[in-house]
Formats: C-alpha cells, structure tokens, sequence
C-alpha cells in the first residue's frame, strides 16, 4: 500500500514538524532535572550549608593562644571605689593575700582564680562565691609581658619557675625582663597557683592596664 497517496504533503510537514519539537522540549527537559541534581550534590560536597541570601559567613582567624582565657575567682565583694575595697582588705586578716580587680566600674576583691571551678573553694557561710570570668591578655605582648597567658595557664608550680629559668638562658629586651622579675617576685611571696595567677591579673589588669576582664 502506498501512503503518499492517502496523505497530503502539508501533513506529513506538520507531523515532522511536531516531532522535532517534542524532542526539543525532551530535551530541554532533561538538562533542567541534571541540573538541579549537579547544584544539589555540589552543595552536599562542600560540608557547608550555603545561605539563601546574604554576606558569606566570616570564620575566626585567631589563634587558640590569642583567644581569651576562661577562669574563675573565688569573690569575697564588689565595691564601688578602690579605697573601699582596700579598706575591706585591711579590716579581715584572712584577706592577706586578697587583691584588688578593677573592672569596668567596679572594684572587685578575690582570693584565688582557677582554672577549673573546682579548684575554687567558695562557700556561703563566709560569704564568697565563684565568679566565671574571660581574661584577654593579648595586648600584653606590647609591654613584655606575651608569655602572661602561658604563665596564667600552668597547672604547676615547677612549670611557672621553670619559664623564669629558662629565660636566663634567653635574650630578653627589657619589658621582657620586667615581666619575669614580677612573676619571680610573686612566686617567691606564694607558692599557691592560685594566688599567682590573682597576683597577675591584679597587676597586669590595675597597675599595667593590658587584660581585659570581662563577665
């Protein structure tokens, strides 16, 4: 049987026609759905969740060692003036080798800072409680005093003289030197890491101005 016979050729033009543009739409079919899977496992690969809209996330650059150092204080009062708090100071014998920690305005008196909130023996009955606290050391490099966060981070006493030591040995400028003679000056007035680490935060907080203290 012949067909060119029973169809005209405008038909067979139109149905080609139809043909062509069916494949044409399959196709542009097909590229959308690889698309979006390509945009999808490529978001899956990153590990990172992509925002809708936005600035794109910062991440901290700082070095562990820059960071602020988390601690707690053993806290006996906060006052509104210095005098005030030394005159706390003077009036309790037990408060020998309490010192003085200024931040913002007001005038704190401790007794001990640890690294861990055990190592803080506050109690109720006398009045003294823990205080958690971020000391930020790093703008004591200026003045001689970069290795404060390492001393403020012992856990032992032998590794505190065992920086004093080794500096000796070292080339030190002067600030340098200076710092040293103060941990070597409160090393010899106590031996309880605790009341070291007060110790320095009082002078490099109060008397130096470099921590920052911050709740």
């Amino acid at each position: 049987m012949k067909f060119g016979k029973r169809y005209s050729k405008i038909t067979v033009f139109m149905a080609m026609l139809h043909g062509v543009l069916i494949g044409v739409a399959a196709v542009a079919v097909i590229g959308l759905i690889l698309g979006g899977t390509t945009g999808k496992d490529e978001g899956n690969i990153s590990g990172k969740e992509l925002p809708a809209s936005g600035p794109a996330p910062v991440e901290n650059s700082a070095k562990p060692d820059e960071e602020p150092l988390a601690l707690f204080a053993k806290q006996h009062g906060a006052f509104s003036s210095s005098e005030s708090a030394t005159l706390f100071i003077a009036e309790d014998p037990t408060l020998s080798k309490a010192a003085v920690i200024k931040v913002d305005d007001k005038f704190l008196v401790w007794t001990a800072v640890g690294l861990l909130e055990s190592e803080i023996d506050a109690s109720s009955t006398e009045g003294t409680y823990r205080k958690a606290f971020m000391a930020d050391t790093l703008s004591c490099g200026a003045i001689g005093a970069g290795k404060l966060r390492e001393v403020l981070s012992q856990t032992e006493m032998s590794k505190i003289n065992y920086l004093e030591e080794n500096q000796k040995e070292a080339k030190v400028d002067e600030k340098s030197k200076a710092f040293y003679k103060n941990v070597a000056a409160i090393t010899t007035f106590t031996k309880d890491i605790r009341i070291v680490r007060l110790l320095l935060l009082s002078h490099y907080s109060h008397t130096e101005s470099c921590v920052k203290v911050a709740f």
